[in-house]
């Protein structure tokens, strides 16, 4: 009776977050800015690679002005190019209604990642339908945080075949780079044939952009060398590492390091999903620019924890999935986010050694 009670006042109290986020923030700026995704500029990139008098990498407020949206973002894109050719086939629709095909496929996105991770076809859309309460979530329709999470998930699956699984760290890593510490899982257990998967992925990849750019690769380059620093210089940027020069200099690298290589090691001696988190945990925590939207790929992993681990672990990752509703759009409270990521890290790693004690355990007693 007293778990039922404590149940139901966790719904309410959650019930009554998500509604206060919502009505406050997430609603009225989806309402008054419809248009203001960050696919808008992987479209301008990608109108680019198909149109070579365009600029690849125009700073955006002036590109966002000629698909029909004001916003004053007064920057260039950091995306590579490879996540331009996945919004190649939407630019022969306007900006509106590509913008409504592409969060559609992210949706779907969510939806087969649920259904990766064995739940049936019904449990998996309410998965996806309840992954939008979250602020991550809905901010990820808008983004490519749903091809990160589904290429991941895929590889989880298909992780005792190394090639297929190669082939979806791959797809999940064109369009920020990032995943592709997840690699670390196979080759650790010199299974040598995921990079065969992952190489020719990307291979297939970078020769389709410089077909349709030749100057692609450059144009990313030449960009970046000054655009990424202004990026992860702002004030509202999210990123572990960031944050933790912010805090503590030096020595907060020294610690964000330690800290990733300790997840790293639990990760990679542990079989199962929590060792699996981890790897997917560290492609976030090396993020150089991170907004609460790249919290999403953690979010299956937070659930398995919660609902599967001991008791610190779960109490981690609960915490960890709980603050982002302290930062609810992508520009305020960037502490929430990098706490989140610590918080979720720290959550994978330690759930990890249980498991493992578990396993070694039961190998003694048997």
């Amino acid at each position: 009776m007293k778990k039922k009670v404590l149940i139901g006042v966790i719904i309410i109290g959650l019930g009554i977050l998500i509604g206060f986020d919502y009505g406050i923030f997430i609603i009225p700026r989806l309402v008054n800015y419809p248009l203001m995704h960050d696919i808008a500029s992987d479209y301008v990139g990608a109108r680019a690679l198909i149109n070579h008098n365009k600029e690849l990498y125009p700073v955006l407020k002036d590109a966002f002005q000629e698909i029909g949206i004001n916003w004053n973002a007064d920057h260039r894109s950091t995306h590579p190019p490879t996540a331009y050719l996945l919004v190649v086939p939407l630019t022969f629709l306007n900006y509106p209604t590509a913008q409504f095909v592409w969060m559609a496929a992210m949706f779907v996105c969510i939806v087969l990642t649920y259904r990766v991770l064995s739940l049936n076809w019904g449990m998996a859309l309410l998965a996806g339908l309840l992954s939008l309460a979250w602020p991550p979530g809905i901010w990820s329709l808008g983004q490519l945080t749903p091809i990160w999470l589904l290429g991941l998930a895929l590889a989880y699956r298909y992780r005792g075949q190394p090639l297929i699984s190669g082939v979806s760290i791959a797809i999940a890593s064109l369009p920020k780079l990032l995943p592709a510490p997840s690699l670390l899982y196979h080759l650790w257990r010199k299974k040598w044939s995921v990079l065969i998967g992952f190489v020719t992925v990307w291979v297939v990849a970078l020769a389709a952009v410089l077909f349709l750019r030749p100057d692609a690769i450059s144009a990313f380059f030449n960009s970046n060398s000054t655009n990424s620093l202004e990026q992860i210089l702002r004030t509202d940027n999210s990123a572990l590492v960031v944050a933790a020069w912010r805090v503590g200099g030096w020595f907060g690298i020294v610690l964000v390091a330690a800290f990733v290589l300790y997840v790293l090691w639990k990760g990679l001696g542990t079989n199962g999903p929590y060792g699996w988190a981890c790897l997917v945990w560290i492609s976030i925590a090396l993020l150089p620019i991170a907004w609460i939207y790249s919290l999403f790929p953690l979010l299956p992993w937070l659930g398995i924890t919660i609902r599967t681990s001991t008791p610190v672990p779960r109490l981690l990752a609960i915490v960890s999935f709980l603050l982002p509703f302290f930062a609810p759009i992508p520009t305020i409270m960037p502490w929430a986010v990098s706490l989140s990521v610590v918080l979720s890290g720290l959550s994978f790693a330690l759930a990890a050694v249980d498991q493992k004690y578990k396993d070694n355990r039961s190998h003694v007693i048997s």
